[in-house]
This record gives structure tokens, C-alpha cells and sequence, in this order.
């Protein structure tokens, strides 16, 4: 299912620049705008779920994310306005591109759910939410650009037309929390600062991907590996979520690179002590009080196979029993060992794009030298996964 090729386009949305027609401060990415996309619709999704009573079909809803994902990869670098228009007029042109540029990098599962993603009304609760969260995470980038330069011609026009399509989603009881409220809207701001972090820290590269960005791509691997294996439907939800937030703490730390963290002996148990209380103290309370269990489940120990058995965390270490006896949406399992192969491939990918690229200091060969000899010859829920890096490569 998992390709060379969809990787490649997939993480070519790290090099899509936005708002680059508009004076700005800073870089904006389309790899960082869509994570930041999906952390707003988690926290939209949930409220609605919880507090209205509304059935959120959270498969779909990631399904739709990750198709919009595709959709974007291939037809982005449009403007803004200009791509709205032919949407308007060339809606069906466009999906049939976009499908002719997807399908052959796609198995027939996947296919047919970008065919979903493409019939379905966009009254549907789960593409108004995807929706509401993209409006959300424009306003958030473009308040950057719109203080830094308000004068600039065609700004207040834009602001304006932001403002009206958040304004159209108002139903939404989240949306409108994030208009009124503080706690919640200081959550979202805490994960969108970390578009700021950069990964490798003191390494060059091209393209230099963000923490924030990384953190979505983590998650539509895994959630691509989840769908190749086979995965219930709790898992899918609990493993991309978990893949989305797993980075999450860094933004209370910062990025502590490896051979410091695990060069210092006891340091990471230490760190890792530090981390919990920062995240209870100062990350958890701006939660609505309901979110904040499945928070720590997400993020405590992000990397362990690990299950719910009587309202208690129970850790797997048997990858096989993760598949055979604990695939079941009762056990609110997740896998992970796969988040942490699919972090690995995200690291690769990056290591590898900067090399081809012309940037290549000791460490990023050194990294992805040591990932391939990791995963020779070693299957991760039945996925070879060295047969995807050493592909990789060879792009």
C-alpha cells in the first residue's frame, strides 16, 4: 500500500510555501498547516461528540483529512482565489486530475476513499468540521501576516473573507468556544508555536521541516500502515491521534536532541519525569476537563504498544498479541510500536530529501545509514519496512 512515490509527493507539501504572494514575516507550509488543521478538528470533533451529543464517524474523518491531504499535495500551489474559482467551475476537472495524478500510487482501498472524500456533501458533520478547523488554521497564519503589514494591498479584503467562512461555521460549538474562550484557543496556540521549532536542531537541511509538521506526517503514516494491517476502527482514531500529539511535549521543552538526551546516563528518565509534570501543569488544565485522560493516554509513553483493560493501561510488548488478540475497539488499543517505525520513516525522508538535495552533513548520512541497518531483514506488523526505505533512497 505504502510507497515510495506517495511519500515522496505526500512530504513535498514541507517545500509548498503559502501565502507567498503576501509580505511575511516568517515561512508558512502547507505540511504545517495541515497538522495544525488536524489538531483543530480533533478538538472541534470531541467537543461536538461530548458535549452535543453528536455521532462523529471518527474513521471517516480522518480518512477525509488524509484524502484532502492528497488532494492538496497535487493541486496547492494554486492561489487561493484562483483555486476556489475553478472549484466553482471546474470541481469535476479538478477531481479527475488530482485522481489521474493519485491512483497509481494508490491500492484499491485507498482509492476508493478518495472517491469518497470527493462525492461526499459537504454538509456532512465531518468535512463542516475539516472544514471549520482549515478556515481556523488560515485565520491563525494570516493574523501574523495581517498585524505585520495591514496596509498591504488586497490584506483587509482577505481578513474579511476569512472572518466570514469562520463566521459561517459558528454552529459548531467548539468554533465558537475558540471565539469566546481562552483555555481552549491557549491549547491550540501551544501546538501551532511549534511550526517554529525546527527538527534536527544545529543540522542543516532542505527543506527544514518543522516539529509541528513532522508530527502530521508521522501521523498519515501511520495511519496508512494502520489501514495495510488491517487495524479496528479505535485503533485508527487512537493511532493517528497519538502519531499527531506525540511530539506534543516538545512544545513545553523544546527539541533535546538524541545524542544529548541519551548521552548522559539517567538524562532521559529525568527528562522524561520533567515533561509529565510541564504537561499536567501547564498543558492539560487549558483542556476541557473531559479531554484530559485521553490526552495522557496519547501522550505517556507514546512509542509502547499499549491497551485499556478495566479502565487501566496495560502495556504489550508482543506485537503479535497486538494483532490477534487486542485488535478490538473494546481493549482502546494502540499500536505503538508502528507510531515509532513511522516516526523512524519520517526522519528518513527527511534525512534522505536533504541529501539529494545537495545538504549533507555527517549526521543526517550517519542517521540514515543506522535507520536502514535497523529495519533489514525485520518486518513490523508484517510491513517490510526496509523495503520502503531503501526505495526511498533511490528517488
Amino acid at each position: 500500500m505504502l510507497n515510495s512515490r506517495l511519500i515522496n509527493l505526500l512530504f513535498s507539501t514541507a517545500s509548498i510555501d503559502r501565502w507567498n504572494d503576501q509580505i511575511r514575516p516568517v515561512d508558512f507550509v502547507e505540511l504545517d498547516k495541515q497538522s495544525h488543521k488536524m489538531i483543530i478538528a480533533w478538538l472541534l470533533a470531541r467537543i461536538e461528540e461530548t458535549e452535543n451529543g453528536t455521532e462523529i464517524d471518527w474513521v471517516k474523518l480522518v480518512d477525509f483529512a488524509i484524502s484532502e491531504f492528497m488532494y492538496r499535495a497535487v493541486v496547492t500551489d494554486l492561489k487561493p482565489p484562483v483555486f476556489h474559482f475553478l472549484l466553482k467551475h471546474k470541481k469535476e476537472e479538478i477531481g479527475k486530475y488530482a485522481k489521474e495524478t493519485l491512483f497509481p500510487l494508490l491500492d484499491q482501498k485507498l482509492q476508493q476513499k478518495f472517491e469518497d472524500y470527493l462525492s461526499t456533501d459537504s454538509s456532512l458533520i465531518e468535512r463542516r468540521i475539516i472544514d471549520a478547523a482549515h478556515y481556523l488554521a488560515s485565520r491563525w497564519e494570516f493574523g501574523i501576516i495581517y498585524h505585520f503589514y495591514p496596509k498591504a494591498a488586497g490584506v483587509e479584503e482577505i481578513r474579511e473573507k476569512i472572518e466570514s467562512e469562520v463566521e459561517d461555521h459558528l454552529d459548531l460549538t467548539g468554533v465558537r468556544r475558540l471565539e469566546l474562550g481562552i483555555k481552549s484557543k491557549n491549547f491550540l496556540e501551544i501546538c501551532a508555536m511549534l511550526r517554529f521549532q525546527k527538527r534536527w536542531a544545529k543540522t542543516p537541511r532542505i527543506p527544514q521541516t518543522s516539529v509541528l509538521g513532522h508530527m502530521f506526517f508521522v501521523a498519515v503514516i501511520t495511519y496508512f500502515f494502520s489501514i495495510e494491517y488491517g487495524a479496528c476502527d479505535r485503533k485508527i482514531y487512537n493511532n493517528f491521534f497519538t502519531a499527531l500529539f506525540h511530539d506534543l511535549p516538545e512544545a513545553l521543552t523544546r527539541d533535546i536532541i538524541s545524542p544529548v538526551k541519551y548521552g548522559v546516563k539517567g538524562l532521559d528518565e529525568i527528562l522524561k519525569e520533567y515533561e509529565q509534570n510541564l504537561i499536567e501543569e501547564k498543558l492539560l488544565p487549558l483542556l476541557p476537563p473531559y479531554l484530559r485522560d485521553e490526552m495522557r493516554y496519547f501522550i505517556a509513553d507514546e512509542f509502547s504498544n499499549r491497551v485499556m483493560i478495566d479502565g487501566k493501561v496495560k502495556k504489550i510488548k508482543d506485537e503479535e498479541e497486538m494483532i490477534k488478540t487486542y485488535n478490538k475497539d473494546l481493549f482502546d488499543p494502540i499500536d505503538g510500536s508502528l507510531i515509532k517505525v513511522a516516526d523512524h520513516l519520517g526522519a528518513y525522508i527527511e534525512a534522505v530529501s536533504s541529501i539529494n538535495n545537495g545538504i549533507k552533513p555527517k549526521n543526517l548520512i550517519n542517521a540514515k545509514n543506522d535507520l536502514l541497518k535497523k529495519y533489514k531483514n525485520r518486518k513490523i506488523f508484517g510491513i517490510d519496512v526496509y523495503n520502503i526505505l531503501e526505495k526511498l533512497e533511490d528517488m
